[in-house]
């Protein structure tokens, strides 16, 4: 059995991941391999796609959550597993984006997580040149968005993850949820009336919906 260990760094802290378009993708031969079971091609695939995997759990689950090490790594044998029905629909990236996404998305309801169970996102904020102030509305933000995700129904969530957090467009959303463009864009949408009901009832959180 393979185990990533997860590593800092790979992607700057505060900032989205950055998965390539799914057109000319680099991974397909070595994605190719894996599916055939060599093992070198499955660690190359792994260690090539575990920051991108680790910094979606962490978005989801909160960067300081006690189970951020077991999703992920229940994220990463979900992908090995995956790989048989991966038919290139969209950028290897995109879907390893979406298979942490969901699997965060699935352990924050199987857990019923509280607030009290997830950790600050003090490694997130390391890095950056806050004030307590800026730091303290940033992780409110944040609450209130995955707060949101367990609210909403899974494929809205997922939607809204990987749109807002991933950076995926529409049209590359409908290829990683092999959906059509208009049910991708109307997931996203209903997602996002959501998220404005809570910015109308709480205006500090405006920002989440300019990035979205």
């Amino acid at each position: 059995m393979l185990k990533l260990v997860s590593k800092p760094g790979g992607v700057a802290a505060g900032e989205r991941p950055s998965p390539p378009a799914a057109s000319g993708d680099d991974l397909g031969p070595l994605v190719r391999r894996a599916r055939d079971g060599e093992g070198g091609a499955q660690r190359t695939l792994l260690t090539t796609l575990g920051p991108l995997m680790l910094q979606m759990v962490r978005r989801v689950l909160g960067a300081g959550h006690r189970d951020v090490e077991d999703v992920f790594q229940e994220s990463v044998m979900g992908l090995l597993r995956s790989l048989a029905g991966f038919r290139g629909d969209c950028g290897t990236r995109h879907f390893a984006c979406r298979i942490a996404t969901l699997t965060a998305i699935k352990a924050r309801r199987r857990q019923a997580i509280e607030p009290s169970a997830a950790l600050a996102d003090s490694d997130d904020e390391a890095a950056e040149a806050v004030d307590d102030r800026d730091w303290a509305l940033s992780s409110h933000r944040r609450d209130v968005l995955r707060r949101l995700l367990d609210e909403l129904p899974d494929a809205q969530a997922e939607a809204l993850v990987l749109h807002c957090v991933a950076g995926l467009t529409i049209e590359e959303l409908a290829g990683a949820t092999r959906t059509p463009v208009e049910t991708a864009r109307s997931r996203l949408r209903l997602a996002k009336a959501a998220l404005r009901e809570r910015i109308a009832l709480d205006p500090t959180l405006t920002e989440l919906l300019e990035d979205a």
